[in-house]
């Protein structure tokens, strides 16, 4: 149970645990999820898909089982504009009053 780089928009990596018919997904943004129910054969068709059908093909087939979703942390940029944004608030009121 190793993860598998995956060619595809969305996902960068799986992993399949056979055992307990889990599939761990890192997506491309930085979010993760975790499916249950994925049939060996299910997920062996998934890496037999063409990279240009993976999208499709994880979407309609996979998604459907994921049970929990984690989203991406935030980006630097959004924790600056935060701050900037306090500050600015800060000064507005520092000269309101």
């Amino acid at each position: 149970m190793t993860w598998t780089s995956f060619e595809c928009h969305k996902v960068r990596k799986v992993k399949y645990n056979e055992r307990d018919r889990t599939l761990e997904i890192l997506y491309a943004d930085g979010g993760s999820a975790h499916a249950s129910g994925i049939t060996k054969s299910r997920y062996a068709q998934l890496m037999s898909t063409r990279p240009e059908d993976r999208d499709i093909f994880f979407q309609n087939i996979i998604e459907p089982y994921v049970v929990t979703r984690r989203k991406p942390p935030p980006s630097p940029v959004t924790i600056l504009k935060f701050i900037a944004a306090a500050l600015l608030l800060g000064v507005f009121l520092w000269f309101l009053f």
